[in-house]
This record gives C-alpha cells, sequence and structure tokens, in this order.
C-alpha cells in the first residue's frame, strides 16, 4: 500500500495481489489523476481455484469492468475533491 498525500494513493486486494493506484499529478488549472491496475500472474491461480475451467472468463470480465468503470471512478474522485 502507498499512501503519499498529493502524490499517489495505492492499495494491493489481498486474495488476488491486484494493486490498484491512482497517482496525482499537478497541471495548470487542478491535478490530473490516473488511475492504474494490475493483475499478477498469482491472481490467475486465485481465480482458477475458485472458477476452475471459468477463471479466465471472470478474468476477462472483471478487467472489462474495471476499465469501464475507470471514468466513474475518476469523476467522483474529482468530485469528492472539488467539495473538500
Amino acid at each position: 500500500m502507498v499512501a503519499d498525500p498529493g502524490r499517489e494513493f495505492a492499495f494491493v486486494v489481498q486474495a488476488t495481489g491486484t494493486r490498484w493506484g491512482y497517482t496525482f499529478t499537478p497541471v495548470e488549472g487542478g491535478t490530473q489523476v490516473t488511475e492504474s491496475w494490475e493483475f499478477p500472474p498469482a491472481g490467475f491461480a486465485v481465480f482458477q481455484e475458485r472458477f476452475g475451467e471459468d477463471a479466465q472468463a471472470q478474468i476477462a470480465d472483471r478487467s472489462e469492468t474495471a476499465r469501464n468503470g475507470i471514468t466513474a471512478t475518476l469523476a467522483a474522485i474529482k468530485a469528492t475533491a472539488e467539495t473538500g
């Protein structure tokens, strides 16, 4: 986990080792926020154990959900930051 106020916040999902991170970069007129996530190879083993033959489909579905959710997550962070 990383908690560097004004620069970066990140956490790891213990079960799979998936790392979610947010970096904050000053730009003219505000702050650029970048969201990232990394699904390590060890996470596949967890999904394989949990979902068997459906593991790859589950990973693909969750990856797509994460990609589609980035915009909403960043909008929620922006709204929270702007309201203090």
